[in-house]
């Protein structure tokens, strides 16, 4: 039997290497950081911090491969919908213990509400 593997839309853990590269990205430490407050559309993103909205739509892209962003849908008054971006990244944490480098990544819990819209989404 193959073994059981992650539900379609769930990134693979990325490697140290890519977390490292990514956080070395000060266009990518901006984002983390505008949407570790706010779930902010591309176009809120370029004028918060500063840089175009292609320069925003490449690293949210990098950022969303890694699992360290999600894309959502924010609902307007005028029934059109925005697309949005939340960070999910909480915590990256590396250890050397005895000759080994270990790290982890904590990503923020999702509620109930949450986890359904992005499953309905999906559909």
């Amino acid at each position: 039997m193959p073994p059981a593997s992650d539900p379609p839309g769930v990134p693979d853990d990325p490697t140290l290497e890519a977390v490292v590269a990514l956080l070395d990205d000060e266009h990518v430490r901006q984002i983390l950081t505008a949407t570790s407050v706010d779930a902010l559309s591309a176009k809120e993103l370029s004028e918060r911090c500063d840089v175009s909205q292609a320069t925003v739509y490449r690293r949210v892209e990098r950022l969303t491969a890694a699992g360290l962003v999600d894309e959502r849908t924010r609902p307007r008054a005028d029934g059109h919908h925005d697309t949005v971006y939340v960070a999910t990244l909480d915590e990256v944490s590396i250890r050397l213990r005895d000759g080994d480098l270990q790290f982890d990544l904590e990503r923020r819990g999702d509620d109930v509400a949450d986890r359904l819209t992005r499953l309905w989404e999906d559909f």
